[in-house]
């Protein structure tokens, strides 16, 4: 099934095929505190190149969050720390600007042919081939794209790592983002073999019991300002350990506060390890976060945006707030 292509000049499709079929090995990385979009599309990728007969490593600065172990190939992701094997080409995918590689970054640079795929619109093009589209509403779409252009039947694993990839960048199907391709691209994976009843479980009904017990640490410190219009969440480390928890965990509890009734922008405040405050945002039509993120040194999307502060949680908190408030 071949699909239409939103092509400007920055879209370069020909010229990372190209490249992926002259390298004879690849090195794939995706972003800190990778998602369900980096590590579904950067592990898409690397089984499809292993079957073309590349040698390729998935490289990422942080972990596999254990409610994404279960995307074939995982387990083989390397940390930051590692050293790689010599490689060919260097692709970074779902990685808005390199400094979002953390501390691959600088192995990124050091490769002789760079490469991106990436839908955020705010990619500054910092690789030598730029496959950037910020139409598309999940990096997997331009993966998907190059599928297709290539001579082989997708496999059930590439399907479900792709449809992990598309499905949590579009909040199962429900952000403003999701398009006719999206859902072109879903029958394609189906195709494929997608068992999508067992994974579409996995990542959108079941619930780790350290995420659960996380609720009732933050849920009662639900913030709700402007008139009902800004809601607010916020975690600190020791309430992390009582649930035995891990950042991993954290995942989708911004969406209670954005899921209020009459709220519009909403924010969740998580303490790191080193005392530095993570801050995820979501907005609602007509509202925007990724100013506000790009403001403090973050980005994202316009519906969905992060940022890290290096300051107090009750002073990050006030200073997003802030934001917020000028924003309505």
């Amino acid at each position: 099934m071949k699909m239409t292509t939103i092509l400007n000049d920055r879209y370069q499709q020909d010229e990372v095929l190209s490249a992926v079929l002259s390298a004879g090995s690849v090195l794939l990385f995706g972003h800190v505190s990778p998602d369900g979009d980096t590590l579904g599309s950067v592990l898409a990728l690397k089984l499809r190149m292993e079957r073309m007969g590349k040698k390729v490593q998935a490289m990422v600065d942080g972990f596999v969050p254990s409610y994404l172990t279960f995307l074939p190939g995982s387990e083989a992701v390397m940390a930051a720390d590692a050293v790689p094997e010599a490689f060919d080409l260097a692709i970074a995918v779902d990685v808005a600007s390199a400094d979002r590689m953390g501390k691959c970054e600088a192995l990124f640079a050091a490769a002789e042919k760079t490469a991106v795929i990436d839908h955020h619109g705010t990619n500054p093009g910092y690789a030598q081939i730029n496959m950037i589209d910020e139409h598309a509403p999940a990096t997997a779409i331009l993966v998907y794209r190059l599928f297709q252009h290539m001579d082989m039947a997708m496999t059930k694993d590439e399907a479900i790592c792709l449809y992990t990839a598309l499905s949590t960048d579009t909040g199962n199907f429900i952000y403003d983002s999701t398009n006719a391709e999206s859902f072109a691209m879903m029958s394609g994976l189906m195709e494929a073999g997608l068992p999508l009843a067992d994974y579409s479980r996995r990542l959108f009904r079941q619930k780790e019991e350290p995420h659960v017990r996380l609720l009732v640490e933050v849920l009662p410190g639900l913030r709700v300002i402007a008139d009902g219009k800004i809601a607010g969440l916020r975690l600190n480390q020791q309430q992390l350990q009582r649930a035995h928890a891990n950042g991993g965990h954290c995942e989708g509890i911004v969406d209670y506060a954005i899921d209020l009734r009459g709220v519009g922008m909403a924010y969740f405040a998580r303490e790191m390890a080193d005392g530095r405050i993570k801050v995820s945002m979501r907005a609602l039509e007509p509202y925007a976060v990724d100013k506000i993120a790009a403001r403090f040194g973050g980005g994202g999307h316009k519906l969905a945006a992060g940022v890290t502060l290096d300051m107090p949680m009750d002073e990050a908190v006030q200073t997003i707030e802030n934001a917020l408030c000028e924003a309505l």
